[in-house]
């Protein structure tokens, strides 16, 4: 993943074919990611369930978690990304990563100390429904994640040098390195016969020490990706450039701008929690498991797509190739929808044995799993908008519009408080966790309409209509798989859980490639023509 494809053709932004397979080799890390975050929160609903230990442990990972999207998944990552991407200049490159990294550790440490201070009174307002015991043990946990906030931030440092000369791979597997460090914390709790508090103690420390482990891998990789970058002139390297204090101090205050609008999703779901905490115990805890579950499916689509259109989308936006701007960034919604929503469609439809499978053992007990099953259920419509709002967001920081998108993610927060303060009191006690959860649904696809309007404004009426027609026929398409992973989910209820899982994922994963041929998707026969007549060529070659 370290080719430098040509993403500014027209050929390449009218089919995505750059895009395309960088992102499906970026999936390819994610995958191999998420199946240890899998992994890792199974063991911690094994070790937790979902009682008020586990409520306490998720209140307190909910901020690190945030940050780290405002920080390395979002506004810091994005914004620097599309500064350095098209540049060849090493020198400006480690300059930014010099001046950057001081300033942004030693604000960072310093918001850590006063969160540390805070933390009881912060765990209290963030989860008000907490009883004073478990507000306490919360704030607890909050010191132990507290590390993992600056080593968060300057990972994303190294992420947006890497990211911006299209090394990938580090980056993708940097998690693989988070997942194994809380993965040991809970082996080592269980090995010495720790409680339910020392062992959410563990996996907050073991949250600390992964995020120092994928900073410190990064950091070795972008430098030594500048060190060989570098022009050598008589064996050395060339004058090392200089970034200004009042530039660098700039490029900090950039944050607030971009952090809003991408780490909507984060914020939509903190501010789920507190009508969460309120719904009755255990319901935060469910909102927690119902989140990680979607961050199989999310990263697959949305992160990489976005991951993936940003470098050559800032290439394109700094040359004035506004055309091939479009075309690319068009080609990025287009898969971002024919993704995600057969997604969503296929985790709906198996959303009961997933959970029953992957959580439903230890101390996680059959309520446990009714409750998380009803929240991804609630949370299944988001998918599908923050795939597309992660492409809308990669175009906006191409061409600079950090300040438009924030005040899309503002409203995501407000909309999904004051909507689930509204459903946890109307809806029945068992729905009342879920009621929050389709509080922050509903808000994203506010604020990725929102993305839509700020990006499309000037499309011409018939693009429009073109892509209204695409969407209906992509949720045909998703409801297709539905229907099929439903269908056999309900004639195989007889079958243990992991069977009933594994022949619904196979059923819907068998509907999608004729569903799609049946609307005669354009990309899609494309793209069968295109590997069509290569293999022909082979064998004529032969």
């Amino acid at each position: 993943m370290t080719r430098r494809p040509e993403p500014g053709t027209s050929r390449a932004g009218r089919r995505g074919g750059g895009l395309l397979s960088t992102a499906a080799a970026l999936g390819g890390c994610t995958v191999l990611s998420r199946l240890l975050g899998l992994a890792r929160d199974a063991a911690t609903a094994w070790l937790l369930g979902a009682g008020p230990v586990a409520d306490a442990l998720t209140a307190a990972m909910r901020l690190p978690h945030i940050l780290r999207r405002m920080l390395a998944e979002g506004s810091l990552s994005m914004s620097l990304t599309a500064r350095l991407a098209g540049r060849d200049d090493a020198d400006e490159a480690a300059a930014v990563l010099r001046a950057l990294a001081w300033r942004l550790g030693a604000a960072l440490l310093a918001a850590c100390v006063l969160a540390a201070v805070l933390a009881q009174p912060l765990m209290r307002l963030l989860a008000p429904g907490l009883p004073p015991a478990g507000a306490a043990l919360a704030g607890e946990l909050l010191r132990a994640c507290l590390p993992y906030v600056p080593a968060a931030g300057l990972a994303g440092l190294c992420m947006a040098v890497l990211h911006a000369r299209e090394h990938f791979l580090v980056p993708a597997l940097s998690p693989v390195l988070f997942n194994i460090c809380v993965l040991t914390a809970a082996l080592l709790a269980v090995a010495c016969g720790a409680d339910m508090r020392q062992t959410a103690l563990a996996l907050a420390l073991g949250m600390s020490g992964g995020g120092c482990a994928q900073w410190l891998l990064q950091q070795a990789a972008a430098a030594r990706l500048l060190r060989r970058s570098r022009p050598r002139r008589g064996g050395r390297s060339s004058a090392r450039a200089a970034l200004p204090s009042r530039e660098a101090w700039r490029l900090l205050a950039q944050l607030p701008s971009g952090a809003l609008a991408a780490a909507a999703p984060q914020l939509a779901m903190l501010a789920a929690m507190w009508p969460a905490s309120l719904a009755g115990e255990g319901n935060m805890a469910a909102l927690y498991y119902a989140e990680r579950l979607l961050e199989l499916p999310l990263g697959l689509v949305g992160a990489c797509l976005g991951m993936a259109a940003l470098p050559p989308l800032s290439r394109l936006a700094h040359a004035g190739r506004w055309r091939d701007f479009a075309l690319l960034r068009d080609a990025s919604l287009r898969w971002a929808v024919r993704l995600s929503l057969p997604a969503a469609a296929g985790l709906a439809a198996v959303s009961a044995p997933l959970v029953d499978c992957l959580l439903g053992h230890g101390a996680f007990d059959a309520n446990a799993v009714r409750l998380t099953a009803w929240a991804v259920l609630a949370y299944v419509p988001c998918l599908p908008a923050c795939a597309v709002s992660r492409c809308l967001l990669s175009a906006c920081h191409a061409v600079g519009r950090r300040r438009r998108a924030a005040m899309t993610g503002l409203l995501a927060p407000l909309l999904t408080l004051a909507a689930g303060l509204l459903l946890t009191r109307e809806l029945a006690v068992p729905l009342r966790g879920a009621g929050a959860a389709a509080a922050a649904s509903l808000a994203l696809w506010v604020q990725t309409g929102l993305l839509w309007r700020l990006g499309h404004r000037d499309a011409p009426r018939g693009g429009r209509w073109r892509a209204l027609r695409f969407c209906v026929l992509q949720a045909l398409v998703a409801g297709l798989v539905g229907l099929a992973a439903s269908g056999v989910c309900l004639l195989t209820a007889a079958l243990p859980a992991w069977e009933r899982l594994s022949l619904s994922i196979a059923a819907g994963l068998l509907i999608w490639p004729p569903a799609l041929l049946l609307v005669r998707d354009r990309d899609i026969c494309r793209l069968g023509r295109r590997l069509l007549r290569r293999n022909d060529d082979s064998r004529a070659s032969l």
